[in-house]
């Protein structure tokens, strides 16, 4: 164990050459302009040599690749990968990372063999991607680089596989005082998480799914919101 007096010492140095997270995520996007080989297949073969050590999902990499192989998703893979990298300026590793968990290779890889068969990976659509970045942007919510990032980061699934669909849901669903996009846009930099509650058991009876409920959600959100 090296001691606080030392490690102290050692602080500054450390700094000037690692990028440190303040907040454990799911994907590991740093703002390094790290190089990139445009090879279609780097994004499924490369190994995962820029990727944070502190990330506990980098040694998935491999199975998470060879998985996708097998589907026969190499190409829509490495796209996919590509647009996501590029759109944050970051390592095509951190971006396969957001895709694995968005498009559940990382629960498939993590799965036993009998659990597996009860797995359901989708292979991302790069258009699809694109088109979700786009609508994020330039759509009624209006997301900034800044927030778009950190939603994708913590909630990749949510913000990255049909949020134009999680939209209409949430404001068909939400009680009329928050069916506004400005307000819903208020909601989401609070809580990210508010763009996946697309049900009402107040007027549709429960179905088990309070984590997806106005109801259950409504209780801790202002009763009158200003915005």
């Amino acid at each position: 164990m090296v001691a606080p007096s030392l490690l102290f010492c050692f602080v500054p140095l450390m700094l000037q050459n690692v990028a440190f997270q303040t907040r454990p995520t799911t994907c590991a996007f740093t703002d390094n302009n790290i190089p990139r080989s445009r090879s279609p297949t780097t994004a499924v073969a490369a190994a995962a040599s820029s990727i944070s050590s502190n990330n506990p999902n980098v040694d998935l990499l491999p199975d998470i690749r060879e998985a996708v192989m097998e589907a026969g998703g190499e190409q829509a893979w490495t796209e996919a990968t590509q647009i996501l990298s590029d759109f944050f300026a970051s390592s095509e590793e951190d971006a396969e990372l957001c895709l694995a968990d968005a498009y559940r290779w990382k629960a498939y890889v993590k799965a036993s063999d009998m659990m597996k068969l009860r797995q359901n990976p989708v292979i991302p659509d790069a258009a699809k991607v694109r088109e979700a970045l786009v609508w994020l942007q330039e759509g009624p919510l209006e997301m900034n680089d800044r927030q778009l990032r950190s939603c994708i980061r913590e909630y990749p699934s949510i913000y990255l596989v049909e949020p134009k669909e999680s939209y209409r849901k949430v404001m068909g669903s939400a009680p009329r005082n928050y069916r506004d996009a400005g307000i819903l846009k208020e909601l989401i930099e609070d809580d990210p998480n508010i763009l996946q509650v697309t049900y009402n058991c107040d007027g549709e009876g429960c179905q088990s799914v309070c984590g997806s409920c106005w109801v259950a959600r409504e209780s801790r959100l202002p009763s009158s919101p200003i915005f």
